[in-house]
């Protein structure tokens, strides 16, 4: 069964190569898995959707729990999809500009954008409008 899973974090102490090195990862071991997906990052806070079978989930979020990279991790949302938001893609890179901060306060979010803040029930339509967006640098 094809699920996703929507997580926030904290970075720990970030490190300028942290998100190269997350970038490098996910190249390396998602495709095998066959876990798809796509990572934002504002002001120290990872906000991350992942797509492939579910048992293949289950063990990365748990090595996502371990991360020294992370803390405060906060499931938002996990369930089963029909199609994939990133199919091509091992792990893709959103990259910020304005639209993306129309976007975000288009679902609600107040300025200062927190990505922390973004409530459950709106990860899954907020990752879907991000995708459609032309802002993504794939992997």
């Amino acid at each position: 069964m094809l699920c996703r899973l929507i997580y926030v974090s904290r970075a720990r102490a970030f490190r300028s190569d942290d998100v190269a090195s997350i970038l490098v990862q996910s190249r390396e071991n998602n495709p095998a898995a066959n876990v798809t997906g796509g990572l934002c990052l504002l002001d120290g806070v990872y906000m991350q959707y992942l797509e492939g079978p579910e048992a293949a989930l289950q063990g990365l979020f748990g090595r996502i729990l371990d991360d020294e990279r992370n803390h405060a991790v906060r499931l938002l949302d996990q369930g089963a999809i029909g199609t994939r938001l990133f199919p091509q893609w091992s792990m893709a890179l959103l990259a910020w500009d304005e639209r993306i901060r129309t976007l975000l306060m288009s679902h609600g979010m107040a300025a200062p954008l927190d990505l922390y803040a973004v409530p459950p029930d709106e990860a899954a339509a907020l990752f879907r409008a991000l995708a459609r967006m032309p802002n993504w640098v794939a992997l």
